[in-house]
């Protein structure tokens, strides 16, 4: 196509006119009253900012940092509500796990120590921390659910505490009076008002879940919650539930039945409907505390003379029913189990994993099932080379840690996005510190 001449510039004429077969200049350079509108300029950016991985909340609050167009829309509940609807499931912010450490002192060239004392501590595993993810000094993590943390603190008086990581609200919640008897019958006081138990007899354990009435738990923060409390006395020959509700603030009536079984003090809840379920030590049996009709039961898996029967774990839910998982001969196992008549379960094995090609041969030494992120199908395994995760859909394998000494992690499963900003002035935070300075002045 030939090019076409300007034509010669004279009085009153532009020489970059639509005649001259030429665009005009006008039309090919953008004015500033042709822009976008700020509206369609803002939807583009919440489609952008949806597509954010959840596990990557940082990018988030960076963004938010980035000019105040973008802090409202990350600010704004209605984008947090578009953000966990597009994403489903919760994301594995991180994981919570006790560990043991003993105090010590040095007298002249001998060093003395005095007994144990626990410690409760939340590794992120996604960019991801808040004050509320911090070390926690004589307190024990029994659960993490729906966005809540429950803590155990072996002080009397003192009982449980919730906690929201995300938004930093906290809870604390005295036991039952008569339950109170029963878990600090047999312990002990010392000179720093710590208990430590010496009636290995009584055994117990909690869970801590939301109440929201038709919640799907995608987003449970701010909302009330249950906590259920079972356990067992040997000497009295019973085991007993109780259940506390933010709602009312009160505690059930205690439901027992005469049937001793020594709860797993470090074993995994699991929460089908209105019913919760924990393991028993050195059996084949789950207790079943059904929390709407105050009914107690143990559930056999099978029958304790089955020898071919290998140790299994519960490890939590899968698709409506409860999941139990083990490791034999490099393969993880996994069970589904539901309640079937005369109260013996009905469980099969639905799937095996050869963990061979997922993980290093250092890693396929000592290995054990440690936890269980509900809704995202990601298995956490100890081993002699460290902490791994497989997710069960891919069968994708990841190195967590490198402790080999984890017995028991809690994955802490949420949303995080600008909308849900941590409260710095949270009462637990304060209550927290308090026990730490505490803790850190007694620690000779």
């Amino acid at each position: 196509m030939p090019i076409q001449q300007l034509a010669p510039k004279s009085p009153g004429r532009n020489p970059i006119s639509s005649d001259a077969g030429l665009i005009p200049l006008a039309m090919s350079l953008p004015q500033r009253g042709w822009y976008s509108p700020p509206a369609l300029v803002d939807d583009a950016m919440r489609e952008i900012f949806k597509r954010v991985p959840p596990d990557d909340p940082r990018s988030l609050v960076r963004a938010a940092a980035v000019c105040t167009s973008w802090h409202g829309i990350l600010s704004d509940a209605d984008f947090a509500r578009e953000y966990r609807a597009f994403h489903g499931a919760p994301p594995v912010l991180g994981f919570l796990h006790n560990t043991r450490h003993k105090r010590s002192w040095e007298k002249g060239r001998i060093r003395h120590y005095r007994k144990e004392y626990v410690v409760s501590n939340f590794v992120s595993i996604a960019s991801f921390r808040t004050p509320a993810c911090r070390e926690r000094r004589h307190w024990r993590v029994l659960d993490s659910r729906h966005g809540l943390v429950l803590f155990h603190t072996p002080k009397r008086d003192e009982d449980f505490a919730i906690c929201d990581l995300v938004t930093g609200d906290g809870w604390r919640v005295k036991a039952d009076p008569d339950c109170a008897d029963i878990i600090w019958n047999g312990w002990s006081d010392d000179d720093d008002n710590e208990y430590e138990q010496e009636n290995e007899g009584v055994t117990w354990n909690a869970a801590v879940l939301c109440a929201k009435d038709g919640c799907d738990h995608i987003y449970c923060h701010g909302g009330p919650f249950l906590v259920a409390l079972v356990g067992s006395d040997e000497e009295q020959r019973m085991t007993f539930a109780a259940v506390y509700s933010l709602e009312t603030r009160k505690w059930s009536d205690i439901v027992s039945i005469e049937e001793p079984n020594a709860i797993e003090t470090t074993g995994h809840s699991a929460v089908v409907g209105n019913k919760v379920y924990f393991p028993c030590e050195e059996t084949y049996s789950l207790v079943e505390y059904d929390m709407a009709g105050q009914k107690l039961s143990v559930i056999a898996l099978a029958e304790e003379e089955d020898d071919d029967l290998p140790w299994l774990d519960l490890m939590g839910v899968e698709d409506g029913m409860l999941l139990l998982a083990t490791v034999m001969n490099f393969r993880l196992c996994l069970w589904s189990m539901e309640a079937g008549p005369s109260k013996t379960a009905v469980w099969t094995r639905h799937r095996v994993i050869d963990l061979v090609p997922l993980l290093p041969a250092s890693a396929l030494i000592g290995v054990s099932v440690v936890g269980f992120a509900e809704g995202v199908g990601v298995i956490f395994l100890n081993t002699k080379a460290g902490l791994y995760t497989v997710e069960l859909s891919s069968g994708r394998s990841k190195k967590l840690h490198g402790e080999t000494s984890f017995e028991e992690v809690m994955p802490y499963m949420s949303f995080y996005t600008r909308a849900d900003k941590p409260k710095l002035s949270s009462h637990l935070f304060s209550y927290t510190r308090m026990l730490q300075k505490k803790g850190e002045s007694t620690a000779a």
